[in-house]
């Protein structure tokens, strides 16, 4: 199961914060640019403000009655219109005078409410920073939030498009490193070209796939080559304990050996197991192969006081490989031989059958298969109790690995009566 993804921040969060905090600045610094600049010019700023407060009267019902904004001291404003006054003061001008403090602002202003023409003569005194505030506060936004708003969101746009398509072929490797199977190690990253970061990236992941499927295939050489070098010396000992008598060393020795060349076999069923590929799957009848295993294995049933019982359900034709099939009946068997009861015939014998349909089934009556053991039942090398079993583990495991080159699913039952049914359900042929 893939590990959980970390907990650090995204690539795309990163550089999408790193944009809101570059254009934080750059808006901090635009707006220090505005207000230097306008402290450098106090000439724009007594313009504005006097610009400021005529539309301000504009907006008001009654402009005749309105009263000083906040921060101007001897504020007055005085009504033209073309019948009270000559044609020279209803032009637009602003006059700024230096007193203590601050600047006296006077000048005319033409009130543009949609009634008839009539300008205003403004005069009023503006002592400290205060009264330009709402001057400096318009033109942040005029020059400053608003041309930056609609900026930042075509960034963030560009910032969307760009790192999706930039971390697409990152997204896809991703994909296929979670899709690689350790039965199938020629499976290899698509190499995307571009950007050239992750092209090396996904490169180098693929060289070191390669290292690991020559490492693997070597341990598996090397373990199915000593599987069957091995068969030699336990055939020579097996031949020289046929040559002894019947003593209690005897049949310790033979008991050995019965047990090493079957973990010999297992280790050759392992290797062969590992190196299956189902290319060219052949029509197989589970009957068949059932009966042939049961068969093979009787006399071994029959030595260990346990009885192995055969049905035939119907219907059990499946597509796949014959020699690996009989190898699974073969390994159910086994461990069901293992965990049998002695006295496991009649009612408590083993069952071993085919079908119905493209199934089959192995069942015991021994002591059942807990809770917690279920998990780890088809892993190479498990067992429960190491002292209290003569095996190696890798029955189950080589069962799990034939089943799955097939394309088969195996499930684990506990029956009534008690004991373990293993059931391996293929394909419909």
């Amino acid at each position: 199961m893939p590990d959980r993804l970390g907990t650090g921040p995204t690539l795309f969060r990163q550089i999408s914060r790193r944009l809101i905090v570059f254009t934080l600045l750059f808006a901090l610094l635009d707006a220090g640019i505005v207000v230097l600049t306008y402290a450098r010019q106090p000439e724009s700023l007594a313009h504005e403000l006097l610009s400021l407060e005529a539309e301000r009267l504009a907006a008001l019902p009654d402009p005749a009655r309105a009263t000083a904004s906040p921060g101007l001291a001897h504020w007055s404003a005085q009504l033209l219109t073309p019948h009270t006054a000559d044609d020279a003061r209803l032009i637009d001008w602003t006059r700024r005078e230096r007193i203590p403090g601050g600047y006296r602002i006077s000048g005319v202003r033409e009130l543009a409410d949609g009634t008839a023409p009539r300008w205003v003569l403004l005069r009023f005194d503006a002592i400290g920073v205060r009264p330009f505030l709402p001057v400096i506060r318009d033109e942040l936004f005029e020059h400053v939030a608003l041309p930056l708003v609609p900026l930042t969101l075509m960034l963030l746009a560009f910032n969307i498009i760009s790192v999706r398509r930039v971390l697409a072929p990152l997204r896809r490797a991703e994909w296929e490193v979670d899709a690689l199977d350790p039965d199938n190690m020629a499976l290899r990253l698509t190499v995307p070209g571009e950007p050239r970061e992750v092209d090396a990236l996904v490169r180098a992941v693929n060289r070191a796939l390669a290292r690991l499927e020559a490492a693997v295939t070597t341990l598996r050489d090397f373990t199915a080559h000593a599987a069957h070098e091995l068969r030699t010396p336990l055939a020579i000992m097996q031949l020289s304990l046929d040559r002894l008598g019947d003593t209690p060393v005897k049949a310790e020795l033979q008991a050995d050996t019965d047990q090493m060349t079957r973990l010999v076999g297992q280790m050759l069923d392992l290797a062969q197991a590992d190196a299956l590929v189902i290319a060219d799957a052949e029509s197989v009848d589970l009957a068949a192969i059932g009966r042939a295993v049961v068969g093979q294995l009787a006399p071994r049933a029959f030595a260990l006081q346990r009885e192995l019982v055969f049905s035939d359900a119907g219907g059990a034709i499946v597509r796949g490989h014959a020699e690996a099939i009989f190898r699974i009946y073969r390994n159910l068997i086994d461990n069901a031989l293992a965990h049998a009861r002695p006295d496991a015939v009649g009612d408590a014998a083993i069952l071993v059958s085919a079908g119905p349909g493209p199934q089959l089934a192995v069942r015991d009556h021994g002591p059942g298969i807990a809770a917690a053991d279920a998990a780890h039942l088809f892993e190479r090398f498990w067992r429960k109790n190491r002292n209290a079993s003569a095996g190696a583990g890798l029955g189950l495991g080589i069962v799990k690995r034939l089943v799955d080159a097939h394309g088969a699913e195996i499930t684990v039952e506990t029956p009534a009566g008690g004991g373990a049914l293993f059931r391996v359900s293929f394909p419909p042929a």
